[in-house]
């Protein structure tokens, strides 16, 4: 049974994509699978995955510090045949893991570089100059790597670096979903799942929920994901306090339990440059549970929400619009059902993690028998 590592220090340890899509597809196809994290929680073993915990630092830079000679020390220890590393940091350790003839794959989650021109907490003058910098660093480190890449509009930036490039989408797997299908939505709730801020449609939201109020009072706001204790202190929600809830972040099935109680799901994104060209995931999970989908108008997201019907792209700087569209469907429950079929069907046809670990365990095949 061939060995492999993965590795996350920033990610939480049941990362949707990392864990319940990739490592459980790997432990289905027989490999035994390691996943090394950092986040305080402990050792353990789920789902046949052993997890084991590196420990937690205060910042993302001592994490990594903290991190780089026990991930060493670990795969020295595990002799793995294959590691898969999820961090830009990880990279300086995915060379040196290298150097002991271990094939090692970068999970591009996002455009690292693209997301840098956009970082609030980075002074305006310091983004250009620390964008290029990233860019020749990874150009530097790169090319000796695997990549996996988890949006089809990084292609045009990776296709000729790395030993390979495959694209594998980070699409829902619709069997663990099935359990939060819900034919017969009746409450009129909203639901939102994943990191919670102003550049993911909080703020209007907001607002919009606060228009939303002066319509009806019969509606609540489910909140799921990380928010940062000073977006939560700047974030008024006067008037509707008794309409929503922050929950933090939660497990992923665990956060999805929730969602059997409303008719529509967020994904209003801002247009920053990492945003408008990958697909947000948790559209495509909604739409595996049936649940129809308001988001942003970009192109990349009308050609499935308005192709299949399965909801509606809006402005995603207009309260007006989004308090429009969610009182729309909670008004109407027979286009809450049809528009949830539709996207339903769009997952089964084409939007599903199926033909995504196809991909990813024909890369991991092709490697190992090289090796």
């Amino acid at each position: 049974m061939k060995k492999i590592i993965h590795i996350s220090t920033v990610h939480p340890r049941r990362d949707t994509r990392i864990f319940y899509r990739e490592c459980l597809s790997l432990v289905k196809e027989g490999f035994n699978v390691i996943l090394i994290v950092a986040d305080g929680l402990g050792n353990e073993k789920f789902e046949n995955v052993q997890i084991l915990d590196l420990g937690k630092a205060k910042g993302r830079i001592s994490n990594f510090i903290n991190s780089y000679f026990a991930i060493l020390k670990l795969v020295k220890q595990l002799n793995p045949d294959l590691i898969h590393f999820h961090d830009a940091e990880l990279m300086i350790v995915g060379k040196a893991i290298q150097r002991k003839g271990i094939p090692v794959f970068y999970d591009i989650h996002e455009n690292v570089a693209a997301q840098i021109l956009d970082k609030k907490h980075i002074k305006s003058y310091l983004r250009k100059p620390l964008h290029y910098l990233y860019v020749f660093i990874e150009k530097l480190l790169i090319n000796s790597f695997h990549l996996i890449l988890a949006e089809d509009s990084y292609s045009k930036i990776y296709n000729s670096k790395g030993k390979s490039v495959t694209v594998v989408l980070n699409l829902p797997e619709n069997n663990s979903f099935k359990y939060f299908i819900n034919s017969d939505r009746t409450e009129n709730g909203i639901f939102y799942i994943g990191g919670v801020s102003n550049e993911r449609g909080l703020d209007v939201t907001i607002k919009a929920l606060k228009i939303l109020k002066k319509k009806r009072e019969d509606f609540y706001m489910h909140y799921i994901g990380a928010i940062s204790e000073a977006t939560l202190a700047k974030t008024n929600i006067k008037g509707i306090e008794n309409n929503i809830k922050f929950y933090g972040r939660m497990d992923l099935m665990e956060g999805y339990s929730l969602s059997k109680k409303c008719k529509v799901g967020l994904a209003v994104l801002k247009p920053i440059n990492n945003y408008i060209e990958s697909y947000p995931t948790k559209f495509f999970e909604y739409m595996s549970i049936k649940l129809p989908v308001i988001t942003s108008n970009f192109t990349l997201y009308k050609n499935v929400i308005e192709t299949y019907n399965c909801g509606y792209c809006i402005n995603p700087f207009s309260a007006e619009d989004l308090a429009n569209k969610i009182d729309i469907l909670l008004n109407d429950k027979e286009k809450v059902k049809q528009m949830g079929e539709n996207g339903y069907q769009a997952t089964l046809d084409k939007y599903n993690w199926s033909q995504e670990e196809f991909k990813l365990f024909n890369i991991y095949k092709s490697v190992l028998h090289k090796k």
